[in-house]
Order: structure tokens, then sequence, then C-alpha cells
């Protein structure tokens, strides 16, 4: 019976080994608040991998003028730095990396496993101290 089990142990680690390891994954927590006169969108990105976004390639969040809500990128990798970019309608203001993903920022990134929450005011790319307030509603994906 032990040799049995030490073969299959065995045969599952040279599984494992050959698909380079097992994929762990978490989440990174995004918390706002649109301070801003008017509805923003919302996206986030993994600046590790490319061409990865929540909540997809075709959706968007909403965030109403006033609202506050929180976005989760959902199964990100240990070690992921993800970005929010955010928008206004006519993205003539963006906060963060933008809804293109291709801005810079100063302070709009988060490692995986980790949270933070942002005041998105009327300026592009806002300061990143905390601001206290509930979590809000998690906000809900829509269609472009």
């Amino acid at each position: 019976m032990c040799r049995y089990v030490s073969k299959m142990l065995l045969g599952a680690l040279v599984i494992v080994s050959s698909f380079g390891g097992i994929a762990l994954s978490d989440d990174a927590k995004f918390t706002f608040t649109n301070s801003a006169p008017e509805k923003l969108y919302l996206n986030l990105f993994s600046k590790t991998r490319d061409g990865w976004r929540w909540p997809s390639s075709r959706t968007r969040w909403i965030l109403e003028a006033g609202q506050q809500g929180t976005a989760i990128a959902g199964q990100c990798r240990p070690g992921e730095k993800i970005c929010y970019g955010a928008a206004n309608q006519n993205r003539s203001r963006f906060w963060g990396i933008s809804l293109d993903g291709r801005k810079g920022c100063s302070s709009c990134c988060i490692d995986c496993g980790n949270s933070h929450r942002w005041n998105l005011t009327e300026h592009s790319d806002p300061p990143s101290q905390p601001h206290i307030f509930d979590n809000g509603p998690v906000l809900v994906p829509a269609n472009e």
C-alpha cells in the first residue's frame, strides 16, 4: 500500500512539473468614488500579461457621478501588477492609464492580492491617498 501511494504521489509531481507548476490565483480589489461631475467608464489592466483586462475587452464598468463601487480583477496571478484606467464618455479626460491602457500614471496600480481605494476627482491621474468611505456596491460590467 505504501509503495502504491508513493508511486501515485511521484506521478502527480511529474505531471505538475511537466506543466510548469500549479498556477495560483488571487484577486485585486479596486474601490472607487466618482467625485467628477460626469459618468466614468473603467477597466482594470494587467501590466504583466499583454492584452489582459477586466471585466473584458468588450465591456467596461460604469460609475455614475457621485457613485462609489468596487471593481475586482479576479483570478490575477501572484505578483502581477494591475492598473486601473478610466475616462469620461467622450474620452476628453482620463484617470489612471485611461481606457486604452496606454497612458502613464503616478500611482494607479496595485499588486495582485491587494486592495486600494481611489477618489476620482476632476483631475487626470488623481493622487492615490486612501480615502475613508465604505466599500459601496460591486460594479456591474456593461457593454460599451
